[in-house]
C-alpha cells in the first residue's frame, strides 16, 4: 500500500457503518458522483472508478448473508476477488473464516482494504 494512496483514501472518505451491515464500519465517500468525477479527471482517466469508496449493493448483500450465516465461511479459506472496500472479506473474517484474502488491482482500493481491515 502506498502512503499516497492511503492519504487519498483518508482525505476523501470517512468511517461510517455500512447500511445493511451496520456491524461493519468502512471508510466511505460522502458523495459518490463527486469523487468519481475527481478520480476521472476533466474528461476521462486511466484510473478505475472508485469502487473502494462505497459499499456496493452486491457486496452488502453477500456480507449480510455471511454475517447471518457464519457457518458458510467458518474455518474455511475465503477469496474476495475485486474486493473494492474489503467489505465481504471483513465480514468473512468476522464470521470466523480461517484465512481471508482480499484481491484488488486498483492501488487506492488496496489502500482502502488495508485501512478498513
Amino acid at each position: 500500500m502506498s502512503e499516497l494512496s492511503a492519504a487519498f483514501v483518508r482525505l476523501h472518505a470517512r468511517l461510517a457503518p455500512v447500511a445493511f451491515v451496520p456491524e461493519v464500519r468502512l471508510l466511505q465517500a460522502d458523495e459518490p458522483i463527486g469523487l468519481w468525477e475527481l478520480t476521472e479527471g476533466e474528461f476521462r482517466s486511466a484510473q478505475p472508478p472508485p469502487f473502494w469508496a462505497f459499499a456496493w449493493a452486491g457486496g452488502q448483500g453477500l456480507a449480510r448473508y455471511v454475517t447471518d450465516h457464519p457457518e458458510v465461511v467458518a474455518g474455511r479459506r475465503v477469496l474476495d476477488l475485486a474486493s473494492g472496500s474489503g467489505l465481504v472479506a471483513i465480514a468473512a473474517a468476522r464470521a470466523g473464516a480461517a484465512d481471508v484474502r482480499a484481491v484488488e488491482v486498483d492501488e487506492r482500493a488496496v489502500a482502502a482494504v488495508a485501512l478498513n481491515a
